[in-house]
């Protein structure tokens, strides 16, 4: 009986504490992807390549000039260099809507969809020294809400 007792206080002393790293890490994840997309919009170079792994890898798909989908590939490089010239920053207005969703983390590994009225994105981010930054991003147009 002691020692059910025992186990049961030391469940509730250690849940707690889970649950509140869980929650910090769900913060960090959301605001990674966010700010991956805030600083597109704002063109705010600095704050996108704080958000990207240098070895980026985001792919779309695009239409050739024979009219045949194709793979595109943008690096962190260009797209900082797209945020520089403010590719994004046209296509901003007041009250924006980025919504972001975490679909599911595992230690250091984290997948995310990210929404507005313009892209449909999802994301691969990867905490690496103890820092949450995008991977892989792969998006479409989001042509629902844009038209």
């Amino acid at each position: 009986m002691i020692r059910l007792i025992s186990s049961i206080i030391l469940l509730f002393l250690f849940v707690p504490t889970l649950h509140a790293e869980n929650a910090d890490e769900l913060s960090a994840i959301k605001k990674t992807a966010f700010n991956y997309m805030d600083s597109w919009y704002k063109g705010n170079s600095k704050m996108m390549k704080q958000s990207l792994h240098k070895k980026l890898a985001k792919r779309s798909l695009k239409e050739s000039l024979n009219g045949k989908k194709m793979l595109g590939f943008t690096s962190a490089s260009s797209m900082i260099g797209y945020t520089i010239g403010g590719y994004g920053a046209n296509l901003w207005y007041d009250n924006l809507n980025i919504e972001v969703i975490v679909l599911d983390y595992y230690k250091n590994i984290a997948s995310v969809k990210v929404t507005t009225p313009h892209y449909y994105e999802y994301l691969h981010l990867i905490k690496l020294e103890k820092k949450w930054v995008i991977i892989n991003a792969l998006y479409e147009p989001n042509s629902l809400k844009s038209d």
